[in-house]
């Protein structure tokens, strides 16, 4: 007879059912229909395993058992019971979120949310790139490099204001990023590459080494509600980290520097310091 495959198990653990569950409810679909014995023997696992799934199929309607002596066990059918089982796992998905949410409402502040954490790896940085996007209340301001425009695919924000810079060289695309958010506080611009590595007026005569070690498309600065930061400066890295804080004056001083590039890169302003005047030695 064959056996139950290793594959068809492990499903059934992802849907919610124990490995003896699994089993003995993949064995039933197998037989017509089968007693504990039956099961024993087919299964090579202890009677109290056997009975103890087959009572907690029965009641989840997994199984059905006939009065008999001894009872007799069949399955409902796979179709009926993966929409029970998928059931279950939404309303336990929606009773989760609204007592996460809930708890969310509820956060504790402590001294940790000053912290500069360090998040690695794309994975991570795009869920967490889609989670701020997601739970902005107010305002988004973002620059983003070519590297990052799979992250923002297709995600959907409230109607805020959304200040967005896309350094890319990809025909067409601010358009596309105007179609995805349509509201009209959004102020959407994609600039060239070679744009955004021209020097500002002020900068140092080092800039031009400085430029040699940029790598545009990883650049990423996103701050959200002037709440929360992430970066990612415009440098060469094998691994990529991101820079995650809540700490105000981090957050501030990097809504300045994007203010300043802004101003820079889309009003097209000029800026230049005056440098420190050195004072004369005494002869």
């Amino acid at each position: 007879m064959e056996s139950i495959p290793a594959p068809l198990i492990k499903s059934l653990n992802e849907l919610g059912l124990s490995t003896y569950e699994a089993n003995v409810y993949a064995a039933l679909v197998l037989y017509d229909n089968a007693d504990a014995k039956d099961l024993v023997e087919f299964l090579s696992i202890s009677k109290p395993s056997v009975y103890e799934a087959l009572d907690h199929l029965a009641e989840m309607g997994l199984a059905v058992k006939r009065v008999s002596k001894p009872a007799r066990y069949s399955a409902v059918s796979p179709q009926m019971a993966i929409d029970l089982l998928m059931g279950n796992h939404q309303k336990a998905a929606d009773l989760a979120r609204v007592a996460l949410e809930k708890l969310e409402k509820e956060k504790v502040q402590t001294e940790k949310e000053e912290a500069l954490w360090t998040i690695y790896g794309d994975k991570s940085i795009e869920y967490k790139i889609r989670d701020l996007f997601g739970k902005a209340k107010s305002h988004i301001r973002c620059m983003i490099g070519e590297r990052y425009l799979p992250f923002i695919e297709n995600i959907q924000i409230k109607d805020i204001s959304l200040l967005l810079i896309v350094i890319s060289d990809e025909p067409g695309l601010e358009k596309k990023l105007r179609v995805q958010f349509p509201g009209k506080n959004a102020d959407i611009h994609v600039i060239p590459a070679e744009t955004f590595g021209v020097p500002p007026s002020c900068a140092p005569p080092e800039f031009e080494e400085i430029h040699k070690l940029m790598r545009v498309e990883n650049t990423l600065e996103l701050i959200v509600d002037d709440e929360e930061l992430l970066m990612i400066p415009p440098f060469f890295s094998g691994t990529v980290s991101v820079l995650n804080t809540r700490n105000k004056g981090a957050v501030l001083q990097m809504k300045l520097f994007s203010q300043f590039n802004w101003k820079r890169l889309i009003d097209g302003e000029e800026f230049s310091f005056p440098r420190p005047h050195r004072r004369k030695k005494r002869e």
